[in-house]
């Protein structure tokens, strides 16, 4: 029985590295594209109620709609930052990862290792919603922006911006070998879609949207957009398929009926792809890319009935990068029985299978993180049948539809409800809640300071850490300033 539970111990040691590793290798490229106070304080709602710089690169039909009166507004380094995670929450943290007191012959209390139950182990396992617990980091910067409205010419927008964004998708498979090791009756864990994908690209995004000289029946002010970006990439790490599996075998004596033999069976077949600078010559290329691409965005905004209340439909991100520099491929294919887990070069070859190899490649190709987006907004004070109303206030509601799950994006629909007041013009106050993607829920919020010159806007999509402290997961803040003229 001690030889099974030294092998129980080392196998566990040797996984708790490689999930270590796949985590280390992959969080330096962690980032987020969410820029506008305004559009994260209403949880990302944009498709029918962004203007200006706000609708670049989400609806650039809205950029032929008038901005508060601005002809022209421009913005120098907004920030958005969004990390989160289903691995871990602040209630479980406390519970089962910050030891037990333990009082001492002499009296002393000291914090020692919670030994965990059979429920604490499945208050762990669910934080795996179907299985895979989702982490996500994004961090995205506007360099410069600059939009201009004009009832001739249409709306023109320009802005450079750098987004960085990471996806990782660990199976409940390496925790339930974490927690359970090796058990006297054999178990099997699945490792089957382990993900990680992260990118930094830059863009430079040209806009241009018009204002349609005729109406459609119950449509009216109907505005179309285009974007074209010319994509440049610094960094790509992508999982293209990942299947894994890690059992053992048990037999007993037919006598005894103690264990005679144990046997662990690991099989794995990933592919993956990165291009990427070697850290210390980071700084040396910001203007050197790895990759190059081209993306578009395209648009439609209209009045529906009365001007009050409007739809939209937008495609953002159709396109994709070409990497060409600094390529490798990272290939692990394996299917081995260990009978001798003690053994060093044994614990190697388990351990390399699920590293895998690096190989030099030519290149590769990535899609863009394509999304449409179906959405509505209603100015209730606009009403027809209102004739009175204390301020302003907007409602939208927006349709996500990820294509894929590229840095940045999701295959699961995400829908968001969001809403505006100004209880005078100057002091707009936002709230909004939104549900899938990958964040499953959102609670946000914000406020701003808005004068005819300049607009600052704050705003967050981590208010649950004020309504529910201990399932918080997410941290969340966006913080821009636009100039007008």
């Amino acid at each position: 029985m001690n030889k099974v539970f030294q092998q129980n111990r080392i196998v566990t040691i040797v996984m708790s590295l490689v999930v270590l590793g796949v985590v280390a290798s992959s969080t330096s490229m962690a980032g987020n594209d969410r820029v506008s106070g305004r559009t994260v304080g209403m949880a990302r709602t944009f498709v029918a109620s962004s203007r200006g710089l706000d609708a670049m690169g989400l609806n650039p039909a809205n950029l032929a709609l008038d901005d508060r009166g601005s002809t022209v507004t421009f913005q120098i380094a907004p920030l958005g930052l969004k990390v989160g995670s289903d691995f871990i929450n602040y209630q479980i943290y406390q519970d089962y990862f910050t030891g037990v007191d333990s009082i001492q012959p002499d009296g002393s209390t000291i914090r020692v290792p919670k030994q965990l139950s059979d429920a604490d182990k499945q208050s762990i396992l669910a934080l795996f919603p179907g299985g895979i617990a989702r982490t996500q980091a994004n961090f995205d910067i506007s360099e410069f922006g600059l939009s201009v409205e004009s009832s001739v010419l249409g709306g023109f927008g320009f802005e450079v911006s750098d987004r960085v964004a990471l996806n990782l998708d660990i199976p409940e498979g390496y925790v339930q070998f974490i927690l359970n090791g090796l058990p006297p009756n054999g178990a099997s864990y699945s490792l089957d879609n382990t993900a990680v994908t992260a990118s930094w690209l830059r863009e430079y995004n040209f806009s241009y949207a018009r204002l349609l000289p005729f109406d459609l029946t119950i449509f009216n002010n109907i505005s179309v957009g285009v974007g074209v970006k010319v994509i440049q990439g610094f960094g790509y790490f992508g999982t293209d398929h990942y299947k894994g599996v890690l059992e053992n075998t048990v037999t007993h004596d037919p006598v005894s009926g103690s264990i005679d033999n144990s046997q662990l069976h690991a099989a794995v077949d990933f592919l993956q792809y990165r291009a990427s600078f070697p850290d210390s010559a980071i700084a040396n290329n910001l203007f050197s890319p790895l990759g190059k691409g081209t993306g578009f965005d395209v648009g439609v905004s209209s009045s529906v009935m009365f001007p009050a209340l409007r739809f939209g439909v937008s495609v953002t991100d159709i396109g994709s990068i070409n990497w060409s520099k600094d390529t490798k491929a990272i290939t692990g294919h394996a299917d081995m029985t260990v009978t001798n887990v003690t053994d060093q070069s044994v614990q190697d070859s388990v351990k390399n299978a699920f590293k895998g190899q690096q190989f030099d490649t030519t290149g590769f190709t990535t899609t863009l993180p394509t999304a449409m987006h179906i959405g509505a907004s209603l100015q209730v004070d606009e009403m027809p049948f209102i004739t009175s109303f204390p301020g302003r206030l907007l409602i939208a509601a927006d349709l996500d539809f990820g294509f894929n799950n590229e840095p940045g994006n999701a295959t699961t629909p995400r829908f968001a409800l969001g809403m505006e007041y100004r209880p005078v013009m100057a002091f707009p106050i936002r709230l909004g809640i939104s549900t899938g993607g990958r964040e499953r829920f959102a609670f946000a919020g914000g406020f701003g300071i808005n004068t005819p010159v300049w607009d600052l806007d704050l705003a967050t999509e981590s208010l649950s850490l004020l309504t529910n402290p201990n399932n918080f997961r997410y941290a969340s803040v966006t913080l821009g300033m636009k100039f007008r003229i």
